[in-house]
């Protein structure tokens, strides 16, 4: 890629400005020679945003009989080679850790019993099983398409948990107020969550 797309979005993203984030990454994939990757565009998680809170609700209440949570942290399976099966797990904190270092986020106090399976992106689950299980990497602008829906999915995994968090707030559900963080396993595109 000519310019660091990671950086930009992580900036975009510590900004809370997700659609810009979501609009820079689908112009790049644009750019790109059509692929099966590009079936992320225009698509959404938005129609699980229920389901999640209702999932972080009973998550929280179920942490809080353990620990005093001070924070949450949800993270979603690496994806890209876990083509099979999309999920997303969830972790408490009993302390909030600083939040220029995240490392603090692998010392989880109380992790999720059940994953929630994301569904409505099956097209990209097989993109992304074609491309690897038919040794595919040597194809350079494919390569691009495979890391930049990449982003794109992770963006639209924010986009979620900021959808939930909205209808938290609203439902004055009491995992509403909770720093949450979310991202994808080995990403470095973490987001803060925030309606």
């Amino acid at each position: 890629m000519e310019f660091n797309l990671d950086d930009a979005l992580n900036e975009l993203v510590t900004n809370n400005k997700l659609d810009e984030a979501i609009n820079l990454a689908e112009d790049k994939l644009s750019e790109l020679p059509k692929t099966d990757f590009h079936k992320i565009l225009g698509k959404d998680l938005k129609h699980l945003a229920v389901g999640l809170s209702e999932y972080l609700e009973l998550f929280y209440k179920s942490a809080r009989e353990q620990i005093d949570v001070k924070a949450l942290y949800a993270e979603m399976n690496g994806f890209t080679i876990n083509y099979d099966l999309w999920f997303v797990d969830l972790f408490a904190f009993a302390e909030l850790g600083g939040l220029d270092d995240f490392d603090w986020l692998a010392d989880y106090d109380v992790p999720s019993e059940k994953s929630m399976v994301i569904n409505g992106l099956e097209e990209l689950q097989e993109a992304y099983r074609d491309y690897l299980e038919n040794d595919k990497g040597s194809d350079e602008a494919l390569t691009e398409a495979f890391e930049v829906c990449e982003l794109i999915i992770i963006l639209r995994l924010h986009e979620l948990f900021k959808e939930a968090r909205k209808l938290a707030i609203t439902q004055k559900a009491n995992w509403g107020k909770v720093p949450l963080f979310v991202t994808a396993h080995d990403s470095g595109l973490l987001y803060e969550v925030r309606a």
